[in-house]
């Protein structure tokens, strides 16, 4: 229907120099919620300095790639010898030129979702390991 719009002078707030949205307090936190699908998994997710200006080197590419590979030494072929994952997925994405993100999904096995900290401390270590040996 075409009607005429009431206007309720609403304050439009200046959205020209947007700040994170994530404080010091609400980081490093752990969520957990009852999945409505058949479903268990772990989401890890980084916030990092806006970096989609890098798109010569996409560092959080390169980095989605190594943690979401799936062959021989892989952090997914690890967790499944351990028996805690099904699948992994690896990726990023870029805010409105403020703030980057990275994630890792890890398709969890009843084992895996006991064993969650296991699983984290599998990821950090990784994390930690391509520290080391570099590219």
């Amino acid at each position: 229907m075409f009607a005429e719009v009431e206007n309720k002078d609403v304050v439009v707030p200046y959205l020209g120099n947007p700040e994170l949205p994530f404080t010091h307090e609400n980081l490093g936190t752990i969520q957990r919620y009852k999945p409505v699908l058949d479903k268990d998994e772990l989401t890890i997710f980084w916030v990092l300095p806006y970096c989609e200006s890098e798109y010569k080197t996409q560092p959080l590419s390169y980095f989605s790639h190594l943690f979401g590979h799936e062959g021989e030494n892989s952090l997914l072929s690890y967790l499944k010898k351990e028996g805690q994952a099904m699948n992994l997925t690896a990726g990023c994405d870029h805010e409105q030129g403020v703030f980057s993100n990275f994630y890792i999904s890890i398709g969890l096995t009843q084992k895996g979702l006991k064993e969650t900290n296991q699983v984290l401390a599998a990821v950090f270590k990784y994390a930690q390991r391509l520290v080391e040996a570099g590219p």
